[in-house]
């Protein structure tokens, strides 16, 4: 058991907000199967500050569902910590991974991080995307209904490959793409919310050996890849990731050794990788259902402008963010929204709900990319990367994908259901639609040239 799981408090109504008192077993898996509703209705019944009472917390996870206590959450680095509540993630990025990182040493670490995706550079990566993203469209425009989140997974991970690994060599790309497709498989990391004992490693057939084995394969991978570009004599050449951060130094001339690198690419890899692609898919699905929304899109697109492509990928985050919550712990005994929260209690920013608020979204269950276009939201009413210290830092290069992609699709294709509207289910963090975020995707009849 890990170091925050072990100092967690038990659960004690007068110690936490309000809960529901269904069992624990039950919050779980309503909350598993239907992430935004079942969240919705404590809200309504207790408040913007609640408790929720699920697995693999054996206290309870404090959840703030309001912009005031979503901001309070991401930015009173004072009170809630990040680092430790992260300890859920541990197993799979890396307990040196910059999701893990507690302070003070996340901010040195993330200097180290942030040059690379700083706009100069995503700038230079954006042919590099498009050449990607136009060598999968076949894949996507079949003509008949399709799953856009798979596809979208297999792009994204192309990308990272590309863009923070710089492998160039097809047989080692293949290597990393079966390895990380295994291991960030819906069933692989639903492990990570399992009681404690099925965690551990019973054999190659338990979800926990499995686990580790999978998890053995992608480290394996990237220890080589590491070594290879530490003795490449063109490594100063290079711009990918893995080249620069190998380069990167602090203040103190200390840069990152192999086992810092190993869990920082391993982080920037399953958080990219899924996220970026389930943003994909949402905001293809949510077009292909809201016809004039994607009519106007298109467009506008077709006009030059991408100020209405900017606002529907907005839309798409608030309403179906890909990242369901943020995860701190507090300090030390504090309150939240005048409720009580005890030291060492996980504590989530729940901005999937806060999203959702009909006093800070007029109509929040409508999909109008148009609410945008105008003056700036209420602070932290909308953090679909998160916020404060913690904001995710790869998020320049998300929406750079997510936008390519729209533009390259709409280019050459009108999205169109091929079923109903999909709920959105809960892996780990990430928020997916339950079909895959399936559409059809119609030729445009004329189009302009690519």
């Amino acid at each position: 058991m890990s170091v925050a799981f072990a100092r967690e408090p038990s659960w004690a109504p007068r110690l936490f907000p309000p809960a529901a008192r269904a069992p624990r077993a039950v919050q779980t898996a309503r909350m598993l199967l239907d992430p935004q509703g079942y969240a919705r209705s404590l809200r309504r019944r207790f408040g913007p500050v609640f408790s929720l009472r699920t697995y693999p917390y054996r206290g309870a996870l404090v959840c703030a569902a309001g912009a005031a206590a979503n901001r309070a959450v991401l930015t009173d680095h004072a009170r809630f910590t990040g680092g430790d509540a992260a300890a859920l993630l541990a197993p799979a990025v890396g307990a040196g991974s910059l999701i893990c990182t507690p302070p003070p040493l996340h901010r040195g670490h993330r200097k180290l991080l942030l040059p690379p995706f700083h706009g100069a550079r995503i700038a230079c990566w954006r042919e590099r995307v498009r050449e990607l993203v136009r060598s999968g469209l076949p894949g996507l425009l079949t003509g008949d209904g399709v799953a856009v989140r798979p596809w979208a997974q297999r792009l994204t991970l192309d990308i990272i490959l590309r863009v923070v690994f710089g492998v160039q060599v097809p047989a080692r790309a293949t290597a990393f793409r079966h390895a990380l497709d295994a291991f960030v498989a819906t069933g692989n990391l639903a492990v990570l919310f399992l009681p404690n004992p099925l965690q551990c490693d019973l054999g190659p057939l338990s979800p926990g050996g499995r686990f580790r084995r999978l998890r053995a394969a992608v480290r394996d991978l990237t220890r080589e890849e590491i070594a290879a570009r530490r003795a490449a004599p063109d490594r100063a050449r290079r711009d990918d990731v893995l080249s620069l951060l190998l380069d990167a130094r602090d203040e103190h001339g200390a840069g990152l050794d192999d086992a810092q690198l190993l869990d920082e690419l391993t982080g920037l890899v399953l958080a990219g990788y899924e996220t970026t692609a389930t943003t994909i898919a949402w905001t293809l699905h949510l077009l292909a259902h809201h016809p004039a929304a994607r009519d106007d899109l298109i467009a506008d697109l077709d006009a030059g402008s991408d100020r209405l492509l900017k606002a529907t990928v907005s839309e798409s985050g608030r309403l179906r963010p890909a990242v369901h919550h943020a995860m701190r712990t507090a300090a030390h005994d504090t309150e939240l929204g005048g409720h009580p929260v005890p030291r060492h209690a996980f504590v989530a920013a729940l901005f999937s709900l806060t999203h959702l608020d009909p006093e800070l979204w007029p109509r929040p269950d409508a999909f109008r990319p148009e609410r945008h276009l105008g003056a700036a939201p209420v602070p932290y009413s909308l953090t679909p990367f998160g916020g404060g210290l913690r904001r995710c830092i790869g998020v320049s290069l998300a929406q750079l994908e997510t936008e390519t992609v729209l533009r390259e699709i709409l280019a050459v294709a009108v999205p169109e259901p091929a079923g109903p509207p999909e709920t959105a289910r809960l892996v780990s963090v990430t928020m997916i639609p339950a079909q895959g975020g399936r559409v059809r995707l119609r030729a445009r009849r004329s189009h302009p040239a690519a």
